[in-house]
């Protein structure tokens, strides 16, 4: 089993209302909540990546972070409107700083006195601390520019916010800077032929959003678009097996090296085709493989859990655990064994993806690939196998991850899959190796995934 090898100026004030009765008797714990709010909106103050999962920010918190910064003479500081942008790393380092500092007085979870109660104090502090451990990777990661520039690109389009006219100049300007900052960071040799696909693929959305209403903006996409074109790609990939390993620990709680890593998802590989085997009436065609490809590809859903008790696993999962949601969602809704084949493909795919990842990470090539990575169970289109093959370049972190959470879900064969996803999907959001410890889904004579295959 993997996971059993796992080792596994200060922030605004922000009230979080209570009863006056559970104030009275309960104020270890209502400290302990007001904290958690507090981190979590401090952070988001300063990433609204972070406020889209579930946070709402205050205006008083977002004007503390931008006097900070301002006060620190922060050269990063960037501001998007009234909030700092994903680009303002020093302020989002002062956060998750003050975010630290915060969780250290906790030495040991607060007492919940209250018998009725569903919270779970350690494992909400828990989940606290690991939330901001990995928030330091990302943070750490993403100061490398140009090679984190699709991925901040890509940040700033999703969370872009409707044009007023009253800030038109101003958000002109703070984009343009920011597009040229990334221009000015393009070097030769520094990034790969796959990195440098991304980045251009990141301009997209923000030439779409951007249109005739930002001129200042859309001369430097013209500018950012032509460099990128232009740059000379480094001939092999860097081994970034140091970094990508500090955020799996973090994310996934995985501490195993990449040689084991990759022989596991080989055997994970191996069981999902067995798995595929196994069905009847079916096959795993090219059409299959096409429409898994599509759903690899496509946007993660949204994903929130109604989690009475705990404030972090109701919020929306991070990069690295969005696709679990989809998955689970897939899994739980397959009733025939055609959308049985169909969601195994994709598994097997995103596994092979993840083996990618991996030899990438350790600045491997496609010769290695080609002998380390397992072979797909469906032709893949020249479109499709770019995608991953970029996806497994540019983002290890998420490729590994998401072999990781389709091991758990399968951790059984495909008849348990769909109780596991159930007890994941209602306890919430959580690094794995959380998932692991806490859910002990019981086996039952049969699912209705597993059912779905006997009619």
């Amino acid at each position: 089993m993997l996971i059993a090898l796992l080792a596994a100026c200060g922030p605004a004030n922000v009230s979080v209302a209570t009863p006056a009765h559970s104030r009275a008797r309960h104020p270890e714990m209502d400290r302990f909540v007001a904290d958690e709010e507090r981190i979590l909106v401090t952070v988001a103050a300063t990433d609204p990546r972070i406020a889209a999962r579930g946070i709402a920010v205050d205006a008083d918190t977002l004007h503390h972070a931008t006097m900070r910064g301002i006060l620190a003479e922060d050269p990063t500081l960037g501001m998007e409107g009234d909030r700092p942008d994903v680009f303002s790393f020093d302020a989002r380092g002062r956060a998750l700083d003050a975010a630290s500092a915060i969780v250290a007085k906790w030495k040991v979870p607060p007492d919940d006195a209250d018998p009725s109660s569903v919270a779970q104090p350690g494992l909400e502090l828990e989940l606290l601390r690991r939330f901001i451990a990995s928030e330091k990777l990302r943070l750490a990661g993403e100061r490398a520019l140009p090679r984190s520039a699709s991925t901040l690109l890509a940040a700033t389009a999703a969370t872009w916010r409707p044009l007023e006219v009253k800030d038109v100049s101003d958000r002109d300007d703070w984009l343009s800077k920011r597009l040229g900052d990334v221009t000015a960071s393009l070097a030769p040799q520094s990034l790969t032929a796959l990195e440098r696909e991304e980045l251009e693929d990141a301009i997209d959305p923000l030439e779409r959003i951007v249109g005739d209403a930002l001129p200042k903006s859309r001369a430097a996409l013209v500018d950012l678009r032509i460099a990128v074109q232009r740059l000379d790609p480094a001939a092999k990939n860097a081994d970034r097996w140091a970094e990508v390993a500090a955020r799996l620990a973090a994310d996934t709680g995985s501490k195993l090296s990449p040689e084991t890593l990759l022989a596991f998802l080989g055997a994970e590989a191996k069981a999902i085709r067995e798995e595929v085997g196994r069905l009847v009436g079916v096959e795993a065609n090219e059409a299959v493989g096409a429409r898994a490809g599509e759903w690899l590809a496509a946007p993660p859903e949204s994903c929130h859990a109604a989690t009475p008790g705990s404030r972090m696993r109701a919020l929306e999962p991070p990069p690295e655990r969005a696709f679990a949601c989809s998955l689970r969602a897939r899994v739980i809704a397959a009733k025939t064994s055609a959308d049985e084949i169909e969601v195994l493909v994709a598994m097997h795919d995103a596994v092979l993806a993840a083996t990618w990842a991996l030899v990438f990470a350790r600045g491997g090539s496609d010769e290695t690939l080609a002998l380390a990575a397992p072979k797909p169970l469906t032709p893949m289109s020249p479109t499709v196998e770019g995608r991953l093959r970029r996806f497994a370049a540019v983002h290890p972190v998420e490729a590994v991850s998401r072999a990781l959470s389709i091991e758990w879900l399968m951790r059984n064969g495909l008849g348990e899959a769909a109780l596991r996803a159930e007890a994941w999907t209602t306890f919430g959001d959580a690094p794995l190796d959380v998932i692991e410890h806490e859910l002990q889904p019981h086996p039952r004579a049969k699912s209705h995934f597993r059912q779905s295959t006997e009619h």
